[in-house]
């Protein structure tokens, strides 16, 4: 017990010096700034522990230390152009590589035009887009007279393509016509693996059409926009119709509980013709629409369609840049606008 008040008073005696020490600094420091002297750092005793200051300048020194940065974002960084094929992803053995190459300079010797691919693991957080249109403008592929450049960038892992045009190129391959070499000719290659043969068979398909003569082909690429478009028109017409069919069917099963079954059967497939004929199906096509409303009506198949359906069934030119010393640079041309993207 005596041990211990001992050790207790002299913990608070040297408690009491070491403050008398920092009052005494104190009292230094200040004589000196009214003398104008120096003021010593001897004469601030020494504290244990971190201070408020050394605590900051940690906190300060962590703060500016640069965040690690996002891999996905690492490849939104362009390539220089440098060669015909650039395989960011490694992706290409070397002989695929020079076959892939050896095509695209024998379509930008003969002046058809200036092709660059890209294949990389992924764009980050930018769309394929913007990243493929941030390469061809920075790269200037195609002839600055004819813009005949092209782009092609594949992002592997976003499972992702996308091909942009220049201006002079968007008369033989517009939109249309990339859409449909992406989705036949490309893609079906890149679901089974085989990333070059879908690139060797889209470079192919491309050049054929760049052998034409030019008339010919934008006539071909004039002629798969109307088909195409048909098929659009065609596609919204019956799914117009589809919809109409249910909602007269509806109709119909409602209007029954008043007028009857037979009444409503025939009213429902009149508004079926007549919507059919001022909708453009055709005089066949509306009175397939309000026959087939009246069939259902009156047969009381249309309550068990619908009866499925509320159950969960449901209705099932020149030249472009420079090709020497091994550098394969842009010659001045720019983007169109052009283009198509694909996925697999």
């Amino acid at each position: 017990m005596m041990v211990l008040l001992l050790t207790a008073v002299q913990t608070h005696a040297e408690a009491a010096t070491q403050a008398d020490q920092v009052a005494e600094a104190a009292i230094v420091l200040n004589q000196a700034k009214q003398a104008g002297g120096p003021v010593l750092n001897s004469a601030i005793p020494p504290i244990s522990g971190p201070t408020n200051n050394q605590s900051n300048i940690e906190n300060s020194t962590s703060a500016e230390r640069p965040a690690q940065a996002d891999p996905n974002l690492i490849q939104a960084t362009l390539p220089d152009l440098n060669s015909p094929v650039i395989d960011q992803a490694n992706l290409l053995t070397s002989e695929q590589h020079q076959q892939l190459s050896q095509k695209i300079l024998e379509i930008y010797q003969t002046g058809r035009a200036q092709t660059g691919l890209i294949i990389l693991s992924s764009t980050g957080q930018e769309a394929i887009f913007d990243y493929a249109t941030r390469a061809f403008e920075q790269w200037k592929l195609g002839n600055e007279k004819t813009d005949n450049g092209l782009l092609i960038v594949v992002a592997v892992n976003d499972h992702r393509i996308q091909i942009l045009t220049g201006y002079g190129l968007e008369g033989v391959l517009p939109d249309v016509v990339l859409k449909r070499i992406i989705e036949e000719q490309i893609t079906p290659q890149f679901k089974q693996g085989n990333y070059a043969a879908g690139l060797a068979a889209g470079l192919n398909q491309i050049d054929q059409i760049l052998k034409l003569d030019p008339e010919i082909a934008k006539n071909s690429a004039d002629q798969l926009k109307q088909q195409q478009a048909a098929q659009a028109q065609q596609q919204a017409r019956t799914q117009s119709s589809l919809t109409m069919l249910i909602i007269l069917c509806l109709g119909g099963m409602f209007a029954a509980l008043f007028i009857g079954k037979s009444l409503s059967a025939s009213i429902a497939g009149a508004v079926g013709i007549g919507w059919g004929l001022s909708s453009g199906l055709g005089l066949i096509g509306s009175l397939m629409l309000g026959g087939g409303v009246f069939f259902l009506l009156i047969s009381s198949i249309a309550q068990l369609l619908l009866s499925g359906v509320l159950n969960g069934g449901g209705f099932g030119g020149g030249r472009g840049g420079g090709f020497s010393g091994g550098s394969y640079r842009g010659g001045g041309g720019s983007f169109g606008g052009g283009g198509a993207s694909g996925s697999w």
